[in-house]
């Protein structure tokens, strides 16, 4: 089932904005996770407004898409902390239910309860191994946690499946850049940014890893890039004048 993409951590000293961390003096710029799943019919499809009334007297798993489907209520309310007993009422009746366990584990997440959302995405991805959406949202958890191979390897896993994912793209370039893999990582930008011309953070880590190869002439263009995107991305602005003054320096 196809999610909402939606822009959402150890740092390093690179000049590149990473998970949950830029730059010492640079505000961080959020990675990308994917939103949870719609809640569900009861023939599993997706309900197109993801509040579909159910039949009665279905039994467990009528039960438990109510429950789901409430908690997605509650979630979208703002009431997270609702939310999640809902979901965890859900998976005692139906607990092979792979987007229940995602859901879950992104509600934990925004809660601050990361190790338990990191339980629910696993089990998720035992659940269902080809759901790219969780290989990159574990991704990016790991990668909080500076757990970089293990992040890299869900990372892959997501573009494997989902070729034309940007934020998984970008996701990887970040992970492979706090491992030093600054080449690597320039080419997942330059795909993110292929992939979604207007992702003015993909473009932003474009040019912060050229900055940090050196490459000061070719990181002007996609900092300008990313301003033109999103005129109030404050960190663009910042590497872009720190740039600038190091070119003027480099000059004289």
């Amino acid at each position: 089932m196809p999610k909402i993409l939606r822009p959402l951590a150890a740092c390093i000293g690179l000049l590149l904005l990473i998970t949950g961390c830029g730059p010492a003096s640079q505000a961080p710029t959020p990675a990308t996770t994917n939103a949870p799943a719609a809640s569900k019919t009861t023939n599993g499809a997706a309900a197109t407004n993801g509040t579909a009334p159910l039949p009665i007297g279905l039994g467990a798993s009528g039960e438990s898409t109510r429950l789901v489907t409430e908690a997605n209520k509650l979630a979208q309310a703002g009431k997270l902390a609702e939310a999640v007993p809902l979901l965890e009422k859900a998976l005692k009746l139906t607990p092979d239910d792979e987007e229940t366990h995602f859901n879950l584990a992104f509600y934990l997440n925004r809660l601050g309860r990361s190790d338990e959302a990191i339980q629910h995405y696993v089990e998720a991805l035992r659940i269902l191994p080809d759901y790219g959406e969780a290989h990159n949202n574990l991704g990016n958890l790991l990668v909080k946690k500076g757990e970089l191979p293990a992040a890299v390897t869900n990372f892959e896993a997501a573009i494997k499946l989902q070729p034309q994912s940007s934020s998984a793209h970008n996701n990887l370039g970040n992970a492979l850049a706090q491992q030093g893999k600054l080449t690597e990582a320039v080419d997942h930008f330059r795909e993110a940014t292929r992939l979604r011309p207007d992702y003015a953070e993909a473009w932003l880590n474009l040019g912060n890893a050229y900055v940090a190869q050196n490459r000061l002439q070719d990181a002007i263009s996609p900092l300008q890039t990313a301003l033109q995107i999103n005129p109030n991305l404050t960190p663009a602005r910042n590497a872009l004048i720190r740039l600038k003054t190091r070119l003027a320096g480099s000059a004289k």
